[in-house]
């Protein structure tokens, strides 16, 4: 009998076999144990929201201990019922001891004795999990229990929240203490898990990463076992029926009462909250000691400008939300919309930062491929800063390291309010080509700093941005130049002159290169986004023709972007025509721009379908803006509502009908109507 194996061990390396990521918290554990002698620090507080997987790590830890000859033992805090005596008792059993002695020995005093003990023959991992649950027990364990462990006692203290209060307050506790929060899983964890569970189909694997963005709860809920695993279409079940809902409940157990949940919904219209943003969507103020509740649930993270749910707590709450109350959800919707739009035109007329709003904006777009590249982007750590002789070494540095390492690229991402995936493969030849044009006779040398390096947390060069003004001193260049010269050869009429007219207003620019070391990152991707609407919030017209692959050429639609006729060219040299791409935001068409961006055009314009005026003598003399202008008139609209049609001012339309009437001969609107429907 002695040879067979118990359940449990069969169970314990079912448990490891399946263990995958967290190699930076293991290795980091595993370190920390064997250099305990050397370290201050006797406290490993290990802590993450419901679902990241910290009881499995717990048990990696546990087995990491028995293999370095330590004794690990494990006390769940919350069957101690907030009684140090229960919490004794089931360490002793924990530790193999009998129970508490009859005579009165206190089990305090007889845990603390079996410890020593058993620390003068090897080190022990105590394991503290479940740590939010403590309560009073808390203050016992940290004015009376731990100071009592012998020094060779690693204490790992586990729990949905860091240790704070009197542990972050009092200079001794801080010091012996050391943090590890843990955050999702990455592609490459969940892609061994799953190949290891028998899973080889690369768009399956896709789709659970997407789905699940890494959290180790919806992986034990979705992932299928050894020789389990079925087509791809079973790994897309993650986020409905059951496993929607069991993930739903761990998230809603931190919120029992009704009051609390639901301004826990309302938070999850935005991706980022305060206080007055939730009492503007539901109409009314939320109270200070319930918003303080709130933002202490442990799925709920501080950024700067606000608090934000974590990733995939926000899409299922989200989700929840729009499937048990649409109309409610809309409204909330509508008004976190008109919130964030009002604090763009504020901070645009006084000249302030609007990114923030801008990106908060983006997430209520109305396009799927924006939403699921803007998806999973938040604040960057990351900066620009612009080329200059000082970093003229490192930016060539950063072209050469790209140039010797190409690799392809799989970039995914999907849009999680309809959960379509889209994927978006790159050879390593392909991955260089915006890096191509960085290297042009010129472009270092333009003023104003054409070019911008974009720089790590850590200082190191990741990417780099192109963006030549539009100017009387820059034309010959872009003129002359690949990629830009075809614009420039077959630009006349009315294009040349908006783009003469912003040139000469400052607010042109062509975006000639943006090259990053990894597209497949959802962070780089962001910064990407940011650099773009830099300009675009700046009130510009704005330029670019990347290189002809879908990736490219779909984010630029997404954006707004519309295709120049006639400047399509092979620069790149892929054989494929390349599209050059305009878009203009000056003056009143930001405003226009950013409505259209999250799907909220004027009724006028999504009623009435786009059609061509009839044909007439003299239709030739007009430009495209005057026909659309006369088509909406002769459809009987004011020029207050062909303005808002149109995303322009009223003055702009009264400047196109005049000029009209002027071009025909004509007196009054009346018969500039009739003209444009073909009448004499």
């Amino acid at each position: 009998m002695g040879g067979l194996q118990t359940i449990g061990q069969r169970m314990e390396r079912f448990m490891d076999d399946h263990f995958v990521g967290r190699a930076f918290e293991t290795e980091y554990f595993k370190r920390f144990l064997e250099d305990l002698d050397d370290k201050t620090e006797r406290i490993l507080n290990v802590h993450g929201t419901a679902g990241m997987g910290k009881t499995y790590l717990l048990d990696r830890f546990a087995n990491i201990a028995r293999e370095l000859g330590a004794l690990p033992v494990s006390v769940r805090i919350g069957e101690a019922i907030n009684d140090p005596r229960v919490f004794c008792r089931i360490l002793l059993q924990a530790l193999g001891t009998a129970d508490v002695e009859e005579a009165e020995l206190s089990a305090e005093h007889q845990v603390i004795r079996e410890i020593r003990t058993q620390a003068g023959k090897r080190t022990i991992v105590l394991v503290l999990d479940g740590y939010e649950e403590a309560g009073s027990l808390d203050h016992w364990l940290r004015s009376t229990f731990l100071p009592e462990l012998p020094s060779n006692v690693l204490v790992v203290i586990a729990g949905r929240y860091s240790l704070e209060g009197p542990w972050r307050h009092s200079p001794a506790w801080r010091r012996l203490i050391v943090r590890l929060p843990l955050a999702a899983l990455t592609y490459e964890d969940i892609r061994a898990y799953l190949r290891h569970a028998g899973t080889e189909d690369e768009a399956a694997i896709d789709a659970v990463w997407l789905r699940t963005l890494g959290y180790p709860l919806a992986m034990s809920l979705l992932a299928p076992l050894p020789d389990e695993a079925g087509q791809p279409a079973d790994l897309t079940r993650i986020g409905t029926g059951q496993t929607f809902e069991a993930m739903l409940g761990h998230w809603l157990d931190e919120a029992p009462d009704e009051e609390l949940r639901e301004w826990l919904f309302a938070a999850s219209v935005s991706r980022t909250f305060q206080q007055e943003l939730l009492g503007q969507m539901a109409g009314k103020a939320v109270r200070l000691t319930l918003f303080e509740r709130l933002v202490r649930l442990s799925f709920v993270r501080r950024t700067a400008g606000g608090w934000q749910l974590h990733d995939i707590v926000w899409e299922t709450l989200r989700k929840a939300f729009r499937e048990r109350m649409p109309d409610t959800f809309d409204l909330f919707s509508q008004r976190a919309v008109e919130y964030r739009e009002r604090k763009i035109e504020e901070s645009i007329a006084r000249g302030e930062d609007t990114s923030r709003d801008l990106s908060e904006l983006l997430h209520f777009a109305g396009n799927p491929i924006l939403r699921a590249h803007y998806r999973h982007a938040r604040t960057s750590p990351h900066y620009r800063e612009p080329l200059s002789g000082d970093n003229r070494a490192e930016f060539e540095q950063y072209l050469e390291r790209r140039k010797l390492k190409p690799r392809a690229w799989n970039v995914r991402c999907s849009d999680p309010a309809t959960g379509k995936l889209y994927r978006f493969d790159f050879t390593p030849e392909e991955s260089l080509l915006r890096l191509s044009v960085l290297s042009v006779r010129g472009l270092r040398d333009l003023p104003e700093s054409a070019v911008q390096l974009l720089r790590s947390e850590e200082g190191r060069v990741i990417g780099a941005f192109a963006a030549v003004p539009v100017r009387e001193n820059t034309w010959a260049f872009l003129s002359a130049a690949p990629v830009s010269r075809s614009l420039f050869g077959s630009l006349s009429g009315e294009r040349l002159q908006q783009l003469k007219e912003a040139a000469k207003q400052g607010r042109a620019w062509y975006l000639y290169s943006v090259d990053v070391e990894n597209l497949e990152s959802d962070q780089l991707r962001s910064d990407i986004v940011a650099h773009l609407f830099d300009y675009v919030l700046a009130g510009s017209l704005i330029l670019a023709s990347p290189p002809p692959l879908p990736y490219y050429e779909e984010a630029q639609r997404s954006f707004g972007f519309e295709t120049v006729p006639g400047a399509e060219h092979d620069d790149y040299g892929t054989g494929k025509p390349a599209h050059t791409f305009w878009l203009d935001t000056r003056g009143e068409r930001l405003k226009g721009f950013l409505r259209k961006m999250v799907g909220r055009e004027p009724e006028l314009q999504k009623a009435q379908p786009a059609q061509s005026p009839a044909s007439f003598p003299g239709i030739e003399e007009l430009t495209e803006r005057e026909k659309e202008v006369g088509r909406l008139l002769a459809e009987g609209h004011t020029n207050q509502e062909i303005a808002g049609a149109l995303f322009v001012s009223e003055a702009a339309v009264k400047k196109h009908v005049n000029a009209m009437l002027s071009k025909f001969g004509l007196k009054n609107r009346t018969q500039l109507a009739a003209r444009m429907l073909g009448k004499s």
